[in-house]
C-alpha cells in the first residue's frame, strides 16, 4: 500500500488485512450517529451531567471504565463497515468543482443586502478536506441548514438542536439567494458504473420532463441514523410501509441507500423513517447552474458550498472505498441497522477493480500529504471569478456577478 521510504518499513494489502484495528468510537459530539449506530451511545460515558441529572464523579468514572472494559473484551463482536469516498470520476485526474465555506454575520439570517439583494457570502474553506464518507452524504436543504448551523453552534447538545430547527426554519421562510437554484433545479445523479448499469435516479422520471427544483433534499445513508434523530428503510407503498418489515439502511451490504424528498413528502410519509432506495456501489451528482451559482453539501455533519469558477458543470464523484473492521457495542440494535454479518472476513480491504484500488491508494496518500487542499478548496480568486461575493462585501457589485446574475435569469425563463 505504501512505498518504502529508505527505512525498510512497509504496509502490504496482506499486512492491512491482518492487523488492521477494529474501531469504536467514544460518543463526544452534538448527534454521535456514528457512535449510535455502532451500539456505543449518544452520550460520553465519563459525563457528570447526563441529560439533565447530576451524577457523582465516582459513577461517571465506573460508567467510563465499563465502555473501555467493554470495547477491549475480545468477546465483543466485530463487523464489517464501508467507507466511501469523493473521488474524481474514473479516468479523470482531478475533481472538476471547488469548495467555499458559508460566512457572514451569526444570528437567524447570514445574509447580506447587496446591490439591493440578499447575497450569501462565503470565505476560504477550512479543513476537513472531504475524502471519506462514512456516515451520510447529502445536498439541499439540511446541507445548508449545517453550513448556517455552523456559524451558530452553541456548548449544549440540546441547544445545539434548537440551533438546526431555528435555522431550519429560517430557510424555508426566507427567499432562495441568488447563489443557489429554487429547490434542486439544475441537479442530476446517476447510480451505479456508468459502462455497466448506470442508472437515473434524481430527478425521478427525467424521462417525462420532471425538474429537481421541487425537491429539496437528496443523498444516501450509510449507517441508519442522522442527527440522531432520523433513519431509512426500503421504500414500499403505505400499506408496506405500516404492515411489512422493510430493509433497513445497512453499514456494510455494498449499497447506497439514497433517498430525495421534498415538503410534501412529510404529508405522505408523516414519519422519521425516510424512503430509500439501495444503489450499488456509487453515484455521481452533477450540477449545472451556471455562474455564481452552487450547491451545499454535507458529509457526515460537515457542510461545504461547491461550485465551478467558470461556471461549467461540474460533479461529485463517490464510490466505496474501503472495507474496515469495527466494534459493536451492547446497545447495537439489528431492528434499526439490520445483521452485521454480511458473510465476508471481518478484515481491511481496499474496494473495486485493480485500477480503481490504485485510484484509491493514492488518493489517501494525497489527502494526508495536503495536497487535496489545493485542488478543491477555492482561493479568494476562485471565488471572486465565480461571482461569488467574499467574506467581506464589496461597495456595488462585481461585473461578473452582475453577469451571472443576468445568464440565471435568462435561464430560467
Amino acid at each position: 500500500i505504501f512505498e518504502d521510504q529508505g527505512n525498510g518499513f512497509i504496509w502490504s494489502d496482506e499486512d492491512m488485512a491482518k492487523y488492521f484495528p477494529a474501531i469504536a468510537q467514544m460518543p463526544l459530539g452534538s448527534a454521535n450517529d456514528f457512535g449510535h449506530t455502532l451500539g456505543w451511545g449518544q452520550k460520553y460515558p465519563g459525563d457528570a451531567h447526563c441529560n439533565g441529572v447530576t451524577r457523582s464523579r465516582t459513577k461517571a468514572l465506573a460508567d467510563l471504565r465499563n465502555w473501555v472494559g467493554a470495547v477491549m473484551d475480545r468477546s465483543t463482536r466485530i463487523a464489517n463497515f464501508d467507507v466511501y469516498g469523493i473521488l474524481p470520476e474514473d479516468g479523470c485526474e482531478a475533481c472538476d468543482f471547488k469548495l467555499a465555506e458559508l460566512s457572514g454575520k451569526r444570528g437567524m439570517n447570514p445574509k447580506v443586502n447587496i446591490a439591493g439583494k440578499d447575497q450569501l457570502l462565503m470565505k476560504e474553506a477550512g479543513l476537513p478536506v472531504p475524502l471519506f464518507l462514512c456516515l451520510y452524504f447529502s445536498a439541499g436543504f439540511a446541507a445548508y441548514m449545517t453550513a448556517r448551523f455552523q456559524m451558530n453552534r452553541r456548548h449544549t447538545p440540546i441547544r445545539n438542536k434548537l440551533e438546526y430547527g431555528r435555522q431550519g426554519v429560517g430557510i424555508a421562510c426566507e427567499s432562495v439567494p441568488p447563489q443557489l437554484q429554487r429547490g434542486l433545479d439544475g441537479v442530476k445523479i446517476k447510480c451505479g458504473s456508468f459502462v455497466e448499469d448506470a442508472s437515473e435516479y434524481f430527478p425521478p422520471r427525467a424521462h417525462k420532463g420532471t425538474r429537481g427544483r421541487s425537491y429539496r433534499e437528496v443523498g444516501f445513508l450509510n449507517i441508519n441514523w442522522q442527527a440522531g434523530l432520523f433513519n431509512g428503510a426500503d421504500r414500499a407503498p403505505a400499506c408496506g410501509r405500516v404492515c411489512a418489515t422493510r430493509e433497513p439502511a445497512k453499514f456494510n451490504d455494498g449499497h447506497l441507500d439514497m433517498y430525495r424528498w421534498k415538503f410534501s413528502s412529510l404529508l405522505r410519509n408523516p414519519t422519521l423513517c425516510v424512503q430509500t432506495d439501495k444503489k450499488k456501489d456509487e453515484m455521481t451528482l452533477e450540477h449545472c447552474g451556471g455562474r455564481g451559482k452552487g450547491i451545499f453539501f454535507q458529509w457526515d455533519g460537515e457542510a461545504r458550498f461547491a461550485f465551478s469558477p467558470t461556471g461549467d458543470a461540474f460533479h461529485i464523484h463517490i464510490r466505496k472505498m474501503l472495507c474496515i473492521p469495527v466494534v459493536l457495542g451492547p446497545s447495537y440494535d439489528a431492528k434499526v441497522t439490520g445483521d452485521p454479518d454480511n458473510g465476508l472476513p471481518v478484515q481491511f480491504s481496499f474496494s473495486g477493480t485493480e485500477t480503481q484500488q490504485q485510484a484509491c491508494r493514492s488518493r489517501i496518500l494525497r489527502g494526508v500529504s495536503g495536497d487535496l487542499n489545493h485542488e478543491l478548496l477555492a482561493t479568494r480568486s476562485d471565488m471572486e471569478a465565480a461571482g461569488l461575493y467574499c467574506q467581506e462585501p464589496p461597495a456595488q457589485a462585481p461585473a461578473s456577478t452582475a453577469a451571472a446574475e443576468a445568464e440565471a435569469e435568462a435561464a430560467s425563463s
